[in-house]
């Protein structure tokens, strides 16, 4: 048997592309006993700003709004903690139900709890209320005409379009 010249013979020198199967990583969804939460991100566009809240599989919560001129605060109506956020007007949109814990307790929410945003019309947003089932954002404004909410799929989302 001649070692030397089947050695000499490499995948490269046939002009064949090996490719090596990397054993799959199984993703797996949190569960929630209703759609879970998992996190929000904002941008910025020609003539609105978007906010969007990520969630899970499921079917996608209801939801209801509110515009108010006074701070937000943390938890229920009452609550003598301010939220971080700073605006001309807020907008809170309660999701329901929907869940920022699984079954196990565990947060399936991975944003941060309130952050701002530079944008021409919206400021900031804090998850200000999570129990059980219901759970509400706050977006703080800047001067805006008008919003809409929707929601979209594939994956579950919440879109909040704030109009400059």
């Amino acid at each position: 048997m001649r070692k030397t010249g089947l050695a000499a013979l490499t995948a490269s020198a046939l002009g064949v592309t090996l490719l090596t199967q990397t054993p799959a990583v199984a993703v797996t969804s949190p569960t929630c006993a209703d759609i879970c939460i998992l996190g929000v991100r904002a941008a910025t566009h020609p003539t609105f700003d978007r906010f969007v809240i990520d969630l899970g599989e499921g079917t996608v919560p209801g939801w209801t709004t509110s515009v108010q001129t006074t701070p937000l605060y943390w938890g229920e109506e009452g609550s003598q903690t301010q939220v971080p956020i700073q605006g001309d007007s807020y907008l809170k949109v309660t999701l329901m139900p929907a869940e920022a814990f699984d079954v196990n307790y565990q947060s399936t929410y991975t944003s941060p709890r309130s952050q701002t945003f530079a944008f021409p019309s919206l400021k900031g947003q804090a998850l200000v209320y999570s129990f059980e089932d219901s759970n509400t954002f706050g977006l703080a404004l800047g001067a805006h005409s008008s919003y809409k909410v929707f929601k979209l799929t594939a994956p579950n989302r919440i879109v909040v379009d704030v109009n400059h």
